[in-house]
């Protein structure tokens, strides 16, 4: 168990205590008033050995656990703190609180003087997307008459990382994509093509065996299919904090119209990667990126989980947007954005390898129209992450 060194100090009460004595003292000795010197001297004696009391190392072992470690924004999560040892130690008593996010919260431990473990849980808070750091823990060790106390910083610092809330999004629309057989066409009737073979491993989907070849070979062999109609997803996440300013100073810029920008750019990754599709994903800032490639066999991608743990420590920066990002195969490219960002550029972006969809969801808590077609690109605005998702599956998904 890690232990940072504390401080012993006389407490204000001790202070005062003391001055009284020390006056007591001198005024009994110099007026001969032995009772008074003697009244005087029993309470630095008290001071004295309440400085001792609480000097004395806690023999005490204390273990924290975080379940769980990594929660979606406003579930349950849960610290025990374990504590092992004697609590109560002669004149002092002692105070266990542990830091969250900065924070003191008491951990009440049951009065006993036995050694013995004891278990406290208590909540970790949620509601911020981000890592919140939970410990050290604070031992305070507190004369009985409150004169002195000893403070010493104990255990590991634990983190929990908060993901982005769950916003449910129907789908990605249909995309226009070249077929193995050279043809581009937009596809709306379903079908897949076959562009290779594998051996069987743990997880494939048996629907996808391919009986003739497995017959032949003497090895089950799994189909490789490429749904020509599957779109390609690029996400493009406004992080500059001019574009959720809407003409306020930054000292009052909504950061909660941010969170639901990103609860909806986590939705659209997520609601895509879900289904197999190709997602790329990026911020104006150009500080991060992030490419899940597709699955047939929608098994999930290591890069989908990577994806979900960067979306949880995205924060606004103070830059400009860039005038072009580097061009992809995307037919569905999507911004998203607070209601002060600059649409030109966003379009330029969006724009970028000439995608057939492009569509720019707007966080406007003071949304009026829900839908707009911009010459070509489709505007979507909501008041927050939960009715732009609304609007994408009425518009995008009927």
């Amino acid at each position: 168990m890690a232990r940072r060194a504390g401080r012993a100090a006389v407490t204000s009460r001790g202070w005062l205590v003391g001055a009284l004595a020390l006056g007591m003292l001198v005024l009994g000795l110099g007026l001969h008033y032995p009772l008074v010197a003697a009244l005087g001297g029993a309470l630095l004696l008290a001071l004295a050995l309440e400085v001792l009391a609480v000097v004395a190392p806690p023999d005490l072992v204390v273990r924290r656990t975080v379940t769980p470690a990594v929660v979606v924004r406003h579930d349950d999560c849960r610290a025990t703190l374990a504590v092992t040892g004697r609590r109560h130690r002669g004149l002092a008593r002692l105070e266990v609180s542990d830091t969250v996010e900065g924070a003191l919260v008491p951990v009440p431990l049951p009065e006993a003087a036995r050694a013995e473990t004891v278990s406290v849980p208590y909540p970790i808070p949620t509601g911020r997307r981000g890592l919140v750091e939970v410990g050290p823990v604070r031992l305070r060790r507190v004369g009985l008459a409150g004169l002195a106390d000893h403070t010493v910083w104990v255990g590991r610092t634990d983190l929990v990382r908060v993901l982005p809330r769950r916003v449910p999004v129907s789908g990605m629309p249909t995309g226009t994509r070249r077929s193995a057989r050279g043809a581009e066409t937009a596809w709306e009737l379903g079908g897949t093509d076959l562009v290779g073979l594998h051996e069987y491993a743990m997880g494939d989907d048996l629907r996808r065996l391919h009986w003739a070849t497995s017959a032949r070979t003497g090895s089950l062999m799994v189909r490789e299919d490429v749904d020509p109609a599957e779109p390609h997803v690029r996400v493009v996440l406004d992080d500059t904090a001019a574009g959720y300013r809407s003409g306020r100073p930054r000292a009052e810029r909504d950061d909660q119209t941010f969170e639901d920008a990103v609860e909806l750019a986590a939705a659209l990754c997520r609601s895509a990667a879900a289904e197999g599709h190709p997602v790329r994903f990026l911020t104006t800032s150009g500080r991060h990126q992030v490419e899940v490639p597709g699955s047939p066999t929608g098994q999930p991608q290591h890069e989908a989980h990577e994806l979900e743990w960067l979306l949880a420590e995205i924060e606004l920066v103070e830059a400009g947007l860039p005038a072009t990002v580097e061009t992809d195969s995307a037919d569905v490219a999507v911004a998203v954005s607070g209601p002060g960002a600059d649409e030109p550029a966003l379009r330029r972006l969006l724009d970028s390898g000439s995608p057939a969809r492009t569509v720019h969801a707007v966080v406007d808590p003071s949304a009026t129209v829900v839908s707009e077609d911009h010459a070509g690109l489709l505007v979507l605005r909501g008041e927050d992450a939960t009715a732009l998702a609304r609007t994408w599956d009425r518009v995008l998904r009927p």
